[in-house]
């Protein structure tokens, strides 16, 4: 309701208004105009409570108090569980566990020992993360890159198919070509890499030695060199500035490890020429000479110790005895050579890969006996240069990888190979591909990053071949 407002007092006849004027007869004025605004205050407040009475006796009353009751009701929702009506009367100890219960009993759990960990979790040694155990997969691969060259052992878990460099090996010039042996002529066995470097040398490396400075050794016979040398990381201990060993007078292409000898191992080089070694003495056994041009490929019989296979640019495969050296069988390929093997499972045959793409078979009881029908089947597997071909544990089944990144499997069950299955391994042109002994179905490929291919995880081969 509004307030009743008085008129203004009257002023004096100075013309002065009730607010000018002074002494006590002024304040005895203003205290009145107090007294009656009081009263009019009290006036509208009784006006304003009848008239809530008034409203109470109607529908309208009920409505608001439901209203207020509500939400009331809605501030205090879910808070009846706390019982805050008895806060103040609850006991100490409760059968709800207090902060410090709480921290006791995780400090229990976490001097538990947990099952699924290995190792001693109290100790921050990675030595155990460094050990490859025996049921470990282990490859070896080189690389380049701009300012360094690398010797990476792999090891590979089949259970996540996933791979990861284990450690490296510092190298001093670009890698052509590696083989694992498992002798290097020190006292026991072993587990080293034999690198062929363009700098003509082959270098052999502990790969149980995490961070080797130089190789266990070098072979061939260290060459003197004009002026002073500074010695590079992995360089050959004792060789310094009087030269370094050459195995070779050109890059060396190719080396492959005997089956029987451990200490034997074999390798072509760009001076066209094919040498047998004996990596215990640091020796060259034999020299041979038979192709005219750079040697691309040497591999030794699976189950025939003294022969061996060879392949160059001269687009001629040879069939060597070496206890015969001036006995090479020849014959023709259809191009330059890019790769050669034996046949596993038929052990009168060999195949190579050549530039043009394809791969030819051959039967090698025809080419020492000089007679007609030596190759078996010619096999146009990719469009550019077939950079490998390889054979598998399991029979019938032949791989081959090029330079337009695909790789390929063949079902050599009939007179010619049929395709089973192609895929691009995404890892630019493949230069290499090798086959585990141990593992079928695993295959390793050499791009522009190692890539291994679980053939079993194909469905279409598991039907083909009947991998387990």
């Amino acid at each position: 309701a509004p307030r009743r407002r008085r008129p203004p007092a009257q002023s004096d006849g100075e013309g002065r208004g009730h607010g000018d004027v002074l002494g006590a007869e002024g304040e005895d004025l203003d205290e009145e105009a107090e007294a009656d605004r009081e009263d009019d205050d009290d006036e509208v407040l009784r006006d304003a409570a009848a008239a809530g009475l008034s409203a109470a006796s109607g529908g309208a009353g009920r409505s608001s108090v439901a209203v207020a009751r509500a939400a009331a009701s809605a501030v205090t929702e879910g808070l009846e569980e706390f019982d805050l009506e008895n806060y103040d009367e609850e006991e100490d100890n409760q059968d709800g566990m207090q902060f410090f219960s709480v921290l006791k009993a995780d400090g229990e759990l976490a001097r538990e020992r947990d099952p699924y960990l290995n190792g001693d979790p109290d100790t921050e040694s990675e030595d155990e993360f460094d050990d490859i155990k025996p049921e470990d997969p282990v490859f070896v691969a080189v690389s380049c890159e701009e300012d360094s060259c690398q010797l990476e052992v792999y090891v590979f878990d089949e259970d996540e198919a996933n791979m990861y460099v284990h450690h490296d090996v510092m190298l001093s010039a670009y890698p052509l070509c590696v083989e694992w042996l498992s002798s290097a002529g020190i006292a026991g066995e072993g587990s080293f890499g034999a690198v062929g470097l363009i700098d003509h040398s082959i270098q052999l490396w502990d790969l149980e030695e995490m961070e080797p400075m130089e190789p266990v050794k070098a072979l061939g016979t260290a060459k003197k060199q004009k002026g002073k040398a500074k010695k590079k990381r992995g360089g050959v201990s004792g060789l310094g500035a009087s030269g370094m060993a050459k195995a070779h007078d050109g890059p060396v292409l190719c080396l492959h490890g005997s089956a029987f000898n451990r200490n034997v191992l074999a390798s072509g080089s760009a001076d066209e020429v094919l040498k047998v070694w004996d990596v215990s003495e640091n020796r060259c056994i034999h020299s041979y000479s038979h192709h005219d041009s750079k040697v691309q490929c040497v591999r030794w019989h699976p189950t025939e110790q003294a022969v061996l296979l060879s392949a160059a640019f001269d687009r001629r495969l040879a069939l060597l005895d070496v206890r015969q050296p001036g006995a090479a069988a020849m014959t023709e390929l259809p191009a330059e050579a890019e790769s050669a093997i034996w046949s596993r499972h038929r052990p009168f045959e060999c195949l190579a890969s050549v530039d043009n793409g394809g791969v030819a078979c051959y039967d090698v009881r025809k080419i020492v006996g000089k007679e007609d029908g030596q190759r078996l089947w010619t096999l146009m597997a990719h469009d550019v240069a077939c950079t490998s071909v390889q054979d598998a544990p399991t029979k019938d089944l032949l791989i081959t990888a090029g330079l337009d990144g695909q790789a390929k499997v063949w079902n050599t069950a009939a007179s010619a190979p049929s395709l089973a299955l192609g895929k691009d391994l995404k890892a630019g042109p493949l230069f290499t591909c090798q086959s585990s002994p141990d593992a079928p179905g695993l295959v390793c490929f050499g791009g522009k990053c190692p890539v291994m291919w679980d053939l079993s995880s194909e469905q279409l081969l598991v039907d083909a071949f009947g991998f387990g």
